[in-house]
């Protein structure tokens, strides 16, 4: 199942909060707590038809830029994985976010759509996941 996922969350009437690390390094304490709850919140919707994993997932993230400017794509991505992760165990959908059921995450860069600049989340149990990206993982295989 793929999630939509914002890259920014309203904080209050007026004010956005840019999920960056730029941002979330220089953001004070209170602005990052209210920021990361109301993506939480937002996020439930999309997460009441999923099923609870138990065993280790990997979690794809591809992110779509509203520009063609250059872009790292770690900096806002590794924010997204951060409050997504949180918010999925808040939903029950992951039991943890430690490495014990999350076994890798992959940022991806989708291109540009400047009508809809958005991050999508993959969750992929581990076991199917080289079948689906068609990597055999070290040790899989006799090369």
């Amino acid at each position: 199942m793929q999630i939509k996922l914002p890259l920014e969350v309203y904080y209050s009437k007026n004010k956005k909060f840019i999920l960056n690390l730029n941002n979330y390094r220089n953001a004070h304490y209170r602005v990052l707590a209210n920021a990361k709850k109301l993506y939480s919140e937002n996020l439930q919707a999309s997460f009441k038809d999923l099923e609870p994993f138990t065993e280790p997932v990997v979690l794809e993230y591809t992110y779509y830029a509203r520009s063609k400017r250059r872009i790292d794509v770690s900096n806002p991505c590794s924010i997204i994985d951060k409050f997504t992760c949180d918010a999925l165990v808040k939903a029950g959908v992951l039991e943890d976010d430690s490495y014990a059921q999350v076994d890798k995450v992959v940022y991806k860069f989708g291109g540009v759509d400047k009508a809809d600049a958005r991050c999508e989340l993959v969750i992929t149990p581990k076991k199917y996941y080289s079948l689906v990206t068609g990597i055999v993982a070290q040790g899989d295989a006799d090369l």
